[in-house]
Parts: structure tokens; C-alpha cells; sequence
């Protein structure tokens, strides 16, 4: 097959769709490279649709995938089954070995994130996996990847003198494409080892972060930790679960229920966590007026007031409402089952159970692709989207082929005017059992 025949056939799979305009000039370098290859000709169906919609809204996807032939082998023989089995594959290889060449292991992390999210994202452009199992493989590539990293940061030694806590999105298996890394490092020992112990963390935060020619893994975030920014890099183990349940404030609660071991001594400090949540959940606080200041606060500092901006994230009905609503839930009622991957869902399923839950939950999973869709346009992390931007048609389209702009915009405000009201509701009656009835017409 020649570059201008698979320039027809990407062409062809966006036929209709206003994609369509932009694929010949997004994929003529991919074209040109890959064109004359065997699995170009072998692209059909769902595959090659997802293809053709990540490659006209991806740029910087279109310009890596054509230096990949082996990975456009793999893309040409994708199913529905294809991230289940990657990731099986994946947890059972070895780590990387140590040796000289450091920067060589650190590229290999950075192409194997690329290519890993390349590979979902084209299944999940198409169709072919649903979302969740998409955000699902790209928290356990990041998973695999701190654990490698880590690996090398020690120098091939079994880590165990450093452990890392994942909070938010990786914790409930929820990455999307460009999503950063909050991470808690805790370390064994007493205060002995707290200066090896933060020569490490700030190793694994390097081995992440640092620009390399192959760009960089994820960034990291490290202010969850206990004190913050003002904190210490690392903390005992002991000393982390005394903070926790005697001086944690209640944002930190929240925030520590959305956490899960990830690497290092994963079953030592999963076990703190599994204590840390136990006791928070037997107190049965009513969290609901702290959360709403907090989340009034939010609200005046990171949203934007201009019709423009749609801040799907922070703004009133955003993301950030029903992640309130979960932890909050929690915290007020406990769970007689504490969910092994605390993901907002099952978070919110395990407080209250109901028409107006899964209704809520319904919104909040279009919001997450909304989100998705945003990023993969956008080339990075964003919270919000501006319908000014040249990409704004195109996240629309991502979102869901025919939606149009117009019809974005008024599917996010209606999903973020019912979550909205459910979060109103819940602050109002001082219980996310208001939930529990059938969700207002």
C-alpha cells in the first residue's frame, strides 16, 4: 500500500465526520512512513476508525506512531481483549536491570507510557473498549511504571525501604491520557532513615519527571503528603497513620480514602491504609458543611467566571462535586465493604445506593470523557475547555461523532446542572442518604 492509498483509507474512515478535513494534512507524514507497511493494509473496521480520529486530533501521537512501526503491528491486531492481555504481560515482566546506562532505562519508561496510551487510545477512539477499561490499563501502565522506576532508584536492591501511596485517579484505576501522579512516599524506620529514605523519593520523582529525549513519564505531585508542601518529602510508616487519625484535617480524609499502596512494601502499607480507613470510616462524621466551604473555595479560586471557559472539573457541577460527594459519603456513613480500588464510583455505591446515585454517576462518567477527550486534544493536562479554542469542534467530536460544539456545551451544562443539585441537596439535608430516593424529574 502506498502513503497516499492509507491517506485514503484514514480519509475514508472519518467519511462524514468533520474530522475529515484535517486527517490529510494531521497524517501525511504517518502516511508517507508507515503507508508501505503490512499492517497499514491490514486496518479495518473500529481499529482503523479510532486510528483515523486519534491521528486528526493528536498531533503529537501521528508524529511518534510514525517512527513505531512495531506498535502500528500491534494497533493492526487489536481487539476488544488486546489491553486486558497487555497488562497481564506487563505485570509479569521483570524489572529492568541495573547497569550504566541510566538513560537509556529512563527512555525506555517514557516510550513504553507513550506507546501503552498510543495503543489505548486508538481502541478507545473506536469504540472497541469502553472507557473505563481504557482508564483502567493506563493506571496500571503507571502502576508498572513507578514500580520500575523505583526499582532503579534503589539500584536493582528489593525496594522495600521506600513505599508509595497513590491518591486520587491511579488509586481507583481512573487515569485518562496526561494525567499527572499524586504520590506519598513512606518509608521503614525510625528518623535514621529519613534522609536515605528522601534521597530515594526525590530520585523516583526524577526518574519520572526530568525532560529526556523521550520526554518524560508523569509528572508528579507530591502535596497530599501529611503538612503539605511545608511537610517532610517522606514519612515513617507509624508516624504517617498517627497523622492521619489524630491531626489530619477533614479534606485530608477524603483525600487518603482515594489512596492505595502502589509500589515498594505494598502489603505493609496497604495494611496501614486498610487501619487509617477503618477508624475514619467508624467515626461517622458529618463532613458536609466543611466540604462545602472547601468546595465554595475551590470554586472562587480555580474556576473562571467567563462564558467561555467550561471548567468541568472545579466549577460548580464539576468533577470535583461528585468526588466530594463519594468521599463525604464515606466519611458520614461508612461501608461495610471498603472498595479495593477506590474509585469514585464504587466509592459513592458503598455510601448510598439509589436512582439519584446512579444518575449522578451517569453525569460524572460523561464528564470523565469529556475530560478525556479534552486532554487527548489539547496535548496535556487541562480542567476545563474553552469554546474560543480551534480544537473546541474537535473535543466535540471525540466526545461523540455528530455532537457538534452547541451540542457539547449544552450536554456538559446539563450533566453539571444535575450533579449540581444532587451536591446542593446532599449539603442542604446534611446526609448523602438524600440521595437514596429517585432523582428528580
Amino acid at each position: 500500500m502506498s502513503g497516499a492509498a492509507l491517506l485514503e483509507r484514514l480519509a475514508g474512515a472519518l467519511a462524514g465526520s468533520p474530522l475529515a478535513a484535517s486527517i490529510s494534512d494531521a497524517a501525511a507524514a504517518f502516511a508517507e512512513r508507515r503507508g508501505a507497511d503490512a499492517a497499514a493494509g491490514r486496518l479495518e473496521g473500529a481499529v482503523l476508525a479510532g486510528l483515523a480520529r486519534l491521528l486528526a486530533t493528536a498531533r503529537e501521537m501521528a508524529g511518534f506512531l510514525s517512527h513505531r512501526p512495531a506498535l502500528l503491528e500491534r494497533i493492526a491486531a487489536a481487539d476488544s481483549g488486546s489491553l486486558a492481555a497487555r497488562a497481564r504481560e506487563l505485570a509479569a515482566e521483570p524489572p529492568p536491570a541495573p547497569g550504566d546506562d541510566l538513560e537509556g532505562a529512563l527512555d525506555a519508561l517514557r516510550l513504553l507510557r507513550r506507546e501503552e496510551t498510543c495503543l489505548a487510545a486508538c481502541l478507545d477512539l473506536g469504540g472497541v473498549v469502553p472507557f473505563e477499561e481504557v482508564s483502567e490499563f493506563l493506571s496500571r501502565v503507571a502502576e508498572g511504571i513507578v514500580e520500575r522506576a523505583l526499582w532503579l532508584a534503589h539500584g536493582g536492591l528489593a525496594p522495600h525501604r521506600l513505599s508509595v501511596l497513590g491518591m486520587g485517579k491511579i488509586a481507583g484505576r481512573e487515569l485518562t491520557y496526561h494525567s499527572d501522579l499524586d504520590l506519598i512516599f513512606l518509608h521503614e524506620g525510625g528518623p535514621e532513615g529519613v534522609a536515605e529514605a528522601s534521597r530515594l523519593g526525590q530520585r523516583l520523582i526524577a526518574y519520572l519527571g526530568t525532560l529526556t529525549g523521550a520526554g518524560i513519564a508523569y509528572a508528579v505531585d507530591a502535596r497530599l503528603r501529611p503538612s503539605g508542601q511545608q511537610g517532610m518529602l517522606v514519612t515513617g510508616f507509624d508516624r504517617f497513620e498517627r497523622y492521619q487519625c489524630q491531626k489530619a484535617e477533614t479534606w485530608e480524609h477524603v483525600a487518603v480514602l482515594r489512596a492505595r499502596a502502589i509500589a515498594g512494601n505494598v502489603p505493609r502499607a496497604q495494611r496501614i491504609l486498610e487501619r487509617i480507613h477503618a477508624h475514619l470510616l467508624a467515626r461517622h462524621e458529618r463532613p458536609w458543611p466543611y466540604l462545602a466551604a472547601l468546595r465554595q473555595r475551590v470554586v472562587a479560586e480555580r474556576s473562571s467566571p467567563s462564558r467561555d471557559v467550561i471548567d468541568f472539573k472545579t466549577g460548580p457541577g464539576g468533577l470535583m462535586d461528585v468526588d466530594f460527594l463519594a468521599g463525604g459519603g464515606l466519611l458520614e456513613r461508612g461501608a461495610a465493604r471498603f472498595p479495593r480500588y477506590p474509585g469514585v464510583p464504587a466509592m459513592l455505591r458503598a455510601a448510598a445506593r439509589g436512582g439519584w446515585v446512579e444518575q449522578v454517576l451517569e453525569d460524572h462518567r460523561f464528564l470523565r470523557i469529556a475530560e478525556a477527550r479534552a486532554r487527548l486534544c489539547a496535548g496535556r493536562g487541562v480542567e476545563s475547555l474553552h469554546r474560543s479554542d480551534a480544537g473546541f469542534a474537535a473535543a466535540a467530536e471525540l466526545v461523540e461523532p455528530g455532537l457538534g460544539p452547541a451540542g457539547l456545551v449544552e450536554r456538559i451544562a446539563a450533566a453539571r446542572a444535575r450533579v449540581r443539585r444532587a451536591w446542593e441537596a446532599v449539603v442542604e439535608g446534611g446526609s448523602v442518604a438524600v440521595l437514596e430516593g429517585p432523582a428528580p424529574a
